[in-house]
């Protein structure tokens, strides 16, 4: 709540220019003068008994602010509207309610009554004319704006905001050459500055002066010498244009300001790209990763570039890595250029590189999600399941509401043929899952193979069933599912519909062949059986666990000595059952 106290100081100024009072008429002026208390003798003029300032108009007129300092727009509004009943012609009151109706209630309108009254009531004071050209702005009237903000500018000469005001009104009535105008009186009051010079700049662009937008840039380059960059922005300028010499002199100005400023190398390496002299721009380049004077989002930005550009174009690989080590060296302690450096060598395949890269990254900053997505990744692909169990165990601690990191570390977990602790960490991780069918699908598809090796087969049954119900047509739920069945040697007739489903779908798969003929098998269609176990070997010729398969088939057809030999080959190539050897020992097949 604002004080009383402090209030009265806000309200003084107010207080002065909307209140004078009449002067006592002089004790000489005529009649005797007064000196006794109220009611003794003497002469008083009927005026003076009368008070100057209508004290009901006064008092409303301080609830009114008061109520506006507290925020209470809408009570304040209503007040002053009292004080206009008191008081029709105060120009005060029509500057409040004008404000509002073009501040607070978007009636820029009914505020353009007002500030209009306010303005003819006293046309000495730049508040009122200001608001009168906001309201023609608001309104869209350019011209009626800009003379009410030459007003103002007349009124109150020292203040440069006006200025920049009316230049932008012309600049709304299409009046460039006077918005020019405007910034040129402007400039000689603040000085030249980036934004103004900038906006004069693109100015002499639209109106295709060339030579000045140019000029523009070399003065405000002169006028600021410890920013090179401004050189920097007139040659690249001149470059676009063809003015070959003048661009030259710009970039000689840029380095002579500061030569052993990063940002200035950095901009000439720009330069030179731009002309297409790719040696000396990437010279200027070095030098510019090689200092700190270049921030690191910038280095970041090229690296990217690179990372794109060297996917097709391998022969900038060294300098790429170069600007890389370069980057690492300046900024030793930057999460980024580690992640960048994890990216380049993941992209070429050193993933155990790459790896360590993003470690460090997050040994710097642990706030950063993909990262850590990246090293649970790679630690998946180089089967370190250990590692990723702890590694996204961290993960879940900062990020407990991603459900990503709970099917990282359930996926290690399984892995590591923690069956009940990855089912548990599933369970968890689907119910974080929003709007991610594809994510949701995989939870549930992990959860069914891991009730299926807990012997928890309903759960197992149910998982799947649901996982089907995100994808019907999702060739791994369906093969997964087909082959968990097939183990158990139950529902084998859906079990063979959604093999057969898969096999339409994604045809030349070895495993979903295999599934498919291991289904038929356990139907005791051995025949069929043989022809897609020998299909799914034709395209996976060393998998143990499908000549194991076909040995069985060939057993059960009668065709021993060719069993033997299939089972000796699946013991060869490694990934039979834990029977193999009996098989072939006794031969057999060993349930």
């Amino acid at each position: 709540m604002i004080s009383l106290k402090l209030f009265r100081i806000l309200l003084a100024p107010t207080i002065v220019l909307l209140f004078s009072c009449k002067g006592n008429k002089d004790s000489t002026s005529g009649g005797k003068p007064h000196n006794g208390k109220p009611g003794e003798s003497g002469e008083v003029e009927p005026d003076q008994l009368r008070p100057d300032i209508d004290t009901r108009f006064q008092e409303k007129f301080f609830q009114a602010q008061l109520e506006k300092a507290r925020g209470n727009f809408q009570q304040a509004y209503l007040i002053f509207e009292e004080c206009l009943n008191i008081e029709p012609n105060s120009a005060a009151v029509h500057y409040e309610l004008g404000k509002m109706d073009l501040e607070q209630k978007n009636a820029p309108e009914s505020a353009l009554t007002h500030a209009k009254k306010c303005a003819e009531l006293d046309k000495t004071n730049p508040w009122y004319q200001q608001l009168h050209g906001d309201c023609q702005m608001a309104l869209g009237k350019y011209d009626a704006a800009i003379k009410a903000y030459r007003e103002v500018a007349k009124l109150n000469p020292d203040d440069p905001n006006i200025l920049y005001q009316l230049a932008s009104a012309q600049l709304y009535a299409g009046k460039k050459s006077d918005a020019i105008a405007t910034y040129d009186v402007l400039e000689k009051k603040t000085g030249p500055y980036e934004e103004l010079s900038i906006q004069k700049h693109q100015l002499y662009l639209e109106l295709k002066d060339n030579d000045k937008a140019g000029a523009e840039l070399e003065k405000l380059a002169t006028a600021y010498p410890e920013e090179p960059r401004y050189w920097g922005m007139a040659a690249q300028f001149y470059q676009s244009i063809g003015h070959q010499e003048k661009a030259e002199y710009a970039l000689e100005q840029m380095v002579k300001s500061d030569p052993g400023n990063g940002m200035v190398h950095f901009q000439l390496s720009e330069y030179y790209a731009a002309k297409g002299d790719d040696k000396k721009s990437y010279d200027e380049l070095k030098i510019a990763f090689a200092s700190s004077d270049v921030k690191v989002d910038l280095k970041i930005g090229v690296l990217a570039r690179y990372l794109q550009l060297t996917d097709v174009r391998k022969e900038f690989l060294p300098q790429a890595y170069e600007l890389v080590d370069l980057a690492r060296k300046v900024h030793p302690n930057d999460a980024v250029i580690y992640a960048m450096t994890g990216d380049f060598y993941y992209r070429d395949g050193k993933k155990a590189e790459a790896l360590l890269e993003y470690q460090k990254s997050l040994l710097l900053d642990q706030s950063r999600r993909l990262i850590w997505e990246q090293v649970l990744l790679i630690q998946s692909e180089l089967m370190d399941f250990s590692s990723m169990a702890n590694d996204s165990e961290k993960a879940i601690s900062i990020f407990p509401t991603m459900p990503e990191f709970y099917y990282y570390n359930g996926v290690a977990h399984q892995k590591l043929n923690d069956y009940s602790k990855a089912a548990g960490v599933y369970s968890l991780g689907k119910e974080l899952v929003v709007d991610n069918d594809i994510l949701l699908l995989r939870l549930y598809s992990s959860l069914g193979e891991c009730y299926h090796y807990l012997g928890q087969h309903e759960k197992s049954d149910d998982a799947f069933e649901s996982a089907l119900k995100l994808d019907p047509q999702n060739v791994y739920v369906l093969n997964n599912y087909a082959y968990y069945l097939s183990l158990r040697k139950t529902k084998l007739d859906k079990a063979a519909i959604m093999s057969a489903r898969s096999n339409e779908l994604n045809p030349g798969v070895a495993s979903f062949e295999d599934t498919y003929g291991w289904i038929l098998y356990q139907q005791g269609k051995y025949n069929d059986a043989l022809t897609w176990i020998q299909r799914a070997i034709e395209h996976d010729e060393s998998n143990g666990e499908l000549f194991e398969h076909l040995g069985d088939v060939l057993f059960r057809l009668g065709r021993t000595e060719d069993a033997v030999l299939k089972w000796k080959e699946a013991e060869k190539f490694g990934g039979a059952g834990k029977n193999i050897q009996q098989k072939i020992q006794q031969q057999k097949i060993i349930d």
